[in-house]
Formats: structure tokens, C-alpha cells, sequence
């Protein structure tokens, strides 16, 4: 078994990307991207059951393939398809020229965590990292890639709400 940042530079795709806490290796397999996240099993499994949940409510997220959780003593990996045609915040912001107008960013932000509270999710980590944004009628859309910490409840208090959205603003 292989830690996933010591994986061969040849197995590996180069795509552009955020910062994050954990590692994250982009292979392609049969002309299609995945992202391979590691994390703890407990965390990969969670976060698997979130955004398998969310695929079925049809809320704007990657798509959930599996989970590698027999490792040994690795953490486990949470496998995801790449969403083609998404950025990173920060590299949109990085551009010259801005694909959206910047307010749009913040507007999808806000779009995406709306979907999510009426879909009974608190998401816990609200943030311009745990998103990817993609063009979208001359505006941007985005979605989800990172609710390790998120629940799924049948409907959130106004408190969790409350919670989410000071974490937003925060970030």
C-alpha cells in the first residue's frame, strides 16, 4: 500500500486545483478524471453517505463512485468524478480576466447552501475552498466537493442555519 502523495508522478493527472487538508491525487481512468481523496475511514464514509444522499436530491455536487477503505494502516480514500469545467475560487480570482462577474461567486455560494438547508443538510463548513464554480448562463454555479463535517437531518433548526451562515461569512 501506497500513501497517495508518494503515488508515481506518471499515474497521475495535473489538474488545476484549491488548497485543502488532505491529500488529493487526480488520476484518469477509460478517458474519465477522478479525484482521490484521503482521509480518515470514519470522515470517507460519511462524507460518501452526504454526497450520495445529495446525488439523489439532485443538489449541485461531485458525484460519489466509492470508498478504499481496507488500507492497512492508511487512511482510507473517498473517490469522486472530476467535475470538468470547474475552478477553484481562487484560481478564478488568480485570472485576468474573471469568467463572471465576482459578486457572482458569492451569489452561487449562497445559491449552493440554500439548496443544501432545504435539502435537510448542514453543511458545518461552509466555505469558498469546499466549493467548485463553473460557468453557467454568464454567471457561475457551484458545487459541493467537500461536506466531511456536513449531517443530513430531515430539517435544520434555525440555529443550524444560523451556524452555516456565520461560518460562511466568516470564511
Amino acid at each position: 500500500m501506497t500513501p497517495l502523495e508518494d503515488w508515481p508522478a506518471e499515474t497521475l493527472v495535473d489538474v488545476e486545483r484549491g488548497i485543502g487538508r488532505h491529500v488529493v491525487r487526480f488520476v484518469s481512468l477509460n478517458g474519465r478524471l477522478f479525484a482521490l481523496k484521503e482521509l480518515p475511514p470514519p470522515l470517507a464514509w460519511r462524507e460518501y453517505r452526504l454526497l450520495t444522499a445529495l446525488e439523489g436530491q439532485e443538489v449541485p455536487s461531485v458525484a460519489v463512485v466509492g470508498v478504499v477503505a481496507d488500507r492497512a494502516e492508511l487512511p482510507a480514500v473517498l473517490i469522486t468524478r472530476y467535475l470538468e469545467f470547474s475552478l477553484p475560487y481562487r484560481l478564478i480570482l488568480a485570472r485576468r480576466t474573471l469568467p463572471a462577474p465576482e459578486e457572482s461567486i458569492r451569489a452561487a455560494l449562497v445559491e449552493l447552501l440554500v439548496r443544501l438547508h432545504l435539502a435537510g443538510v448542514f453543511w458545518g463548513d461552509c466555505s469558498l475552498s469546499n466549493a467548485l464554480f463553473r460557468r453557467d448562463a454568464g454567471g457561475l454555479s457551484a458545487y459541493l466537493v467537500d461536506i466531511e463535517t456536513g449531517e443530513l437531518h430531515d430539517a435544520l433548526s434555525d440555529g443550524q442555519r444560523g451556524h452555516d451562515v456565520a461560518i460562511a461569512e466568516e470564511n
